[in-house]
């Protein structure tokens, strides 16, 4: 996993133990999450279109679990 990717990946962690321990409201926690997912799902995009594979994008929700 590239830099960028775990960069976006710990800052999502650190929103999920954010909403988790009730620090921040749902609403709050989409608006934090959206730009890395934005980003993470790009990146997919790109890797699944050099490898001949399908994307399969990450959510909000799915993230969050």
């Amino acid at each position: 996993m590239s830099e960028e990717m775990m960069k976006h990946t710990e800052e999502l962690r650190t929103i999920r133990l954010w909403l988790h321990t009730g620090a921040i409201s749902y609403d709050r926690a989409r608006e934090l999450a959206k730009p890395h997912l934005v980003a993470m799902n790009a990146r997919g995009r790109e890797i699944a279109k050099k490898c001949g594979a399908r994307h399969r994008p990450i959510s909000f929700s799915a993230f969050m679990r």
